[in-house]
């Protein structure tokens, strides 16, 4: 099999995808991509917060900090000091399966 070239539906550029990349498409039974690596990329970090701010206190040590989850967040925040110190049980946040 030969490498192929496609047009990205987003940006309409070219990209290629190696005859490896078919393989493992085809071992994890999903199709070929029609987006661009870079485009795909995009895509994948589209929601991910890292340009607002918030001050909020480490749900352990109850200190000030600085963090991309809101005050309003039911998300547990902890300062970086305690995220790793031994101070806390992740079991306690894990989930049943």
């Amino acid at each position: 099999m030969n490498p192929e070239i496609k047009i990205c539906q987003n940006c309409k550029q070219e990209f290629v995808i190696e005859p490896d990349d078919f393989n493992f498409y085809e071992k994890m039974k999903v199709p070929a991509p029609t987006f661009c690596p870079e485009c795909r990329f995009q895509r994948r970090i589209m929601f991910r917060n890292e340009r607002v701010f918030y001050k909020r206190k480490c749900d352990l040590c109850s200190k000030d900090m600085v963090t991309i989850f809101s005050p309003e967040s039911k998300l547990v925040v902890y300062c970086p000091a305690c995220w790793w110190s031994d101070n806390w049980d992740d079991s306690e946040h894990s989930l049943e399966y």
